[in-house]
């Protein structure tokens, strides 16, 4: 199943969507916030596909919680694949016009400026860059005026090139500092996790993963157990785990959720992780050397997202044909925790950003799937 394609033209650095918004960084060193709910309804597309647009672009998790129920139904199964391959064939391009109909934020962006990463959690849009952790207030005042805070606060002080959110905190890689984990409930300093070098990082449950292209990457194992005051679960650091434990081998390594991936000598390895389990060796996968050293590699629902110096691949959960975008982007993000947009893949090149939604996990075992982390709010 071919993936469906939003295209946005512009100059832009970042983009994060949010409760109904898109957020573009622009390169001149603006924000602008646009309505994306109304960006999608205002698309002219037959109504016989209007359920097919939803799942796409504004509820992920759409046809998760009924999948067991509808797919049982070959004939359903068969008319909702058949509208998302219509949907994929569309244009679906916003024009200069539409841009400014839609627009429900245009500000300065006061964080530090460009910025490494950025995360939306909690209502507050954090941004990791040379310059440390910043962070503002996501600001509602009407229907028609959505804008960041112009209140930003330093959270930190130290380089960050990656971060994630996650259990009330930030996951921090900061590069030859190492990886550090930092509470978003109290003024704390953040916490030193590992002194070894850490380019990304990504939450596997209640752990954290540390890539490296340095040093081996790492997982942070935490355990999770009940408060003696509150009886609510509280994380305790364990140990470092190294690569080499968990694959028997050095390459460029990160994990997100239930599944861990390493690329060496030409293979990606994949591991499934459960904390209250072994882990367990699923197989490996060929990969094409043509698009060059591995960059970074991230996690979704629909498959494992991979930078290469001359491409981004998508391994799809569904084991079908790798999905190749041939170029080298500005940025690139997905959204694995968000309940709406996890199917989401966000590419900026210099000229525009493509939305990329992915469809063809609705139709995958879960427990079996091999790419792409479970979904675990089935039925």
């Amino acid at each position: 199943m071919q993936p469906v394609t939003i295209t946005i033209s512009g100059e832009y650095l970042d983009s994060q969507i949010y409760a109904g918004h898109l957020y573009l960084f622009g390169i001149s060193g603006d924000i602008i916030t646009l309505d994306w709910n109304n960006l999608i309804e205002d698309f002219s597309i037959d109504e016989s596909l209007r359920l097919a647009v939803m799942a796409a672009f504004q509820k992920s998790d759409l046809f998760y919680h009924s999948r067991n129920v509808l797919f049982q139904d070959q004939d359903i199964k068969n008319v909702i694949l058949s509208k998302f391959d219509e949907l994929a064939r569309k244009d679906l391009t916003v024009s200069d016009k539409k841009m400014l109909s839609l627009k429900v934020g245009h500000q300065d962006n006061r964080f530090p400026f460009p910025h490494n990463d950025s995360q939306i959690y909690g209502k507050t849009l954090y941004v990791g860059s040379q310059k440390g952790i910043h962070s503002a207030a996501i600001e509602k005042w009407t229907k028609t005026k959505c804008l960041i805070s112009a209140c930003i606060k330093e959270k930190w002080d130290c380089h960050v090139s990656a971060m994630s959110a996650s259990y009330g905190c930030l996951a921090l890689a900061a590069g030859s500092e190492g990886l550090f984990e930092m509470s978003l409930f109290n003024t704390a300093d953040p916490e030193s996790l590992s002194g070894d070098n850490c380019v990304d990082c990504n939450w596997t449950f209640y752990s954290i993963y540390g890539s490296s292209h340095v040093r081996s990457g790492y997982l942070a194992d935490f355990e999770r157990e009940r408060s003696m005051r509150d009886h609510s679960y509280e994380r305790r650091f364990r140990s470092l785990i190294s690569e080499d434990t968990i694959f028997h081998g050095s390459g460029y390594s990160w994990g997100v959720h239930d599944k861990l991936y390493q690329v060496r000598d030409g293979c990606v390895y994949i591991v499934r992780y459960q904390p209250w389990k072994r882990q367990r060796f699923i197989e490996e996968v060929r990969f094409d050397s043509w698009k060059g050293q591995v960059v970074s590699g991230k996690v979704a629902s629909f498959g494992v997202i991979i930078e290469c110096e001359n491409a981004i691949v998508v391994l799809p959960s569904d084991d079908g044909t790798p999905i190749t975008f041939k170029g080298e982007p500005v940025n690139w993000r997905i959204f694995p925790r968000s309940k709406y947009y996890e199917n989401q893949l966000h590419i900026i090149y210099e000229d525009r950003i493509e939305i990329i939604s992915f469809n063809h996990d609705y139709f995958v075992n879960q427990k079996s799937k091999r790419a792409g982390i479970e979904v675990f709010q089935i039925n």
